[in-house]
């Protein structure tokens, strides 16, 4: 035999590439948010003291802040939701058996409303690619909706993996009970 690995094995192998290939994935998203962040902050001061000390907005100031708010933002809920960090009742306690009912059950809304975000994200991204923004040069507004269907597809894989018990945190400690 060419390959005594068992079916569960292989199986298993595959769950981690997979997994391991999605918090790479995820790292690199983590990373470009923080980049994002720290360049609203910069912009931002920028645009304040070029106000305040020239009496000047630099016109793409605010429209570059939207763009990276609105990706920063919907990054960050994809990342709520592999960390289970999202609003959460961690006071009521309940049985072995029915918290990991619920924890299927919180899983199945997780992948329900990650479809929402793909499906209805795709469909504003779509309709805004006739419209530009013309302080980014022209970049199409879609390129700003994007961020909607990308952060359903990171959590519609989270709910998955979350669904057959597969843990994705890459912050141990963060948030409540789950």
């Amino acid at each position: 035999m060419a390959d005594s690995k068992e079916p569960a094995q292989i199986q298993n192998n595959g769950v981690k590439w997979i997994s391991s290939l999605l918090l790479s994935i995820d790292k690199a998203f983590e990373e470009l948010s923080k980049i994002m962040l720290l360049t609203m902050i910069v912009i931002v001061c920028f645009q304040v003291f070029a106000r305040k000390l020239f009496s000047y907005t630099p016109t793409w100031s605010l429209d570059i802040t939207i763009f990276l708010l609105i990706w920063f933002s919907f990054l960050g809920i994809a990342m709520g939701f592999r960390e289970r960090i999202h609003l959460a009742f961690t006071s009521i306690n309940f049985s072995e058996k029915s918290d990991f009912y619920i924890e299927k059950l919180i899983s199945i809304f997780e992948i329900v409303f990650s479809l929402i975000l793909i499906v209805y994200g795709t469909k504003l991204m779509l309709n805004d690619f006739g419209q530009t923004i013309p302080t980014m040069g022209n970049l199409p507004i879609a390129y700003r909706t994007l961020a909607i269907p990308v952060s359903g597809v990171l959590i519609l894989f989270y709910g998955i993996f979350q669904f057959f018990g597969v843990d994705l945190k890459r912050h141990k400690g963060l948030g409540g009970g789950h």
